[in-house]
């Protein structure tokens, strides 16, 4: 039994999901998937050829689009009005785990997902148990979470979304200079973190680990 969920999975109810790999030289791989197909690759400085997102790039890619999916569905499925959602997903990993040189988690260990949300409501409760309910929901995040990625989820609700928000709140929030400083923000209505975990107890919520700021490159092999 899962400690979080009191149901086990059905397989009547499972549906499969099927990605076919193929190496190309050079740290480099084909995936095809249904009638879909993308080339993962690696940096030209560890061996790549650098002409597209790393594997771990494209999980935090996944995150960001498996969490919006969640939103969306969320909303409809509660008559909540939405203007805009934007993402944005920070990660640390610590290179030497795939490199082999520690035995140290090879994966993420520090995650800050920020959620910008657009929406006419403004009643906390209401905000507060829908940010609960996509968490609980979203198979990215409960994956990270069980993970023990380090995972923290920041919510921001205000009337409309505008480019770049989530990307500066994320910076903002763990010390990283803010590069797109969005235009014509909107003053959020209400804003949690870990809102699926329950108050902490000093008050905060969630025990999500923090992303500390470092100096060098953000990217994640």
């Amino acid at each position: 039994m899962h400690p979080r969920f009191p149901q086990d999975p059905l397989d009547t109810e499972s549906k499969t999901l099927r990605a076919a790999g193929t190496w190309t030289g050079r740290q480099q791989t084909r995936v095809a998937i249904r009638e879909f197909a993308f080339t993962v690759d690696e940096p030209e400085a560890i061996g790549g050829r650098n002409e597209a997102p790393t594997p771990m790039e494209y999980l935090a890619g996944a995150v960001d689009a498996c969490i919006t999916v969640t939103i969306d569905q969320a909303a409809a499925r509660r008559g909540l009005e939405l203007t805009g959602i934007n993402t944005y997903s920070l990660a640390r990993q610590d290179r030497r785990g795939l490199a082999g040189t520690a035995d140290v988690q090879p994966y993420f260990h520090a995650y800050r997902l920020q959620v910008s949300v657009g929406t006419p409501e403004t009643d906390p409760d209401v905000l507060r148990d829908f940010a609960a309910a996509v968490e609980h929901s979203c198979p990215a995040v409960n994956l990270l979470r069980d993970a023990r990625a380090g995972l923290t989820v920041a919510w921001s609700f205000a009337a409309r979304t505008v480019a770049h928000d989530a990307e500066a709140a994320c910076n903002r929030a763990l010390g990283y200079p803010v590069r797109n400083e969005p235009v014509d923000a909107p003053v959020p209505a209400f804003t949690c973190e870990d809102a699926d975990l329950g108050p902490a107890p000093d008050g905060g919520t969630g025990p999500g680990a923090p992303v500390t700021a470092r100096s060098g490159a953000e990217g994640v092999a």
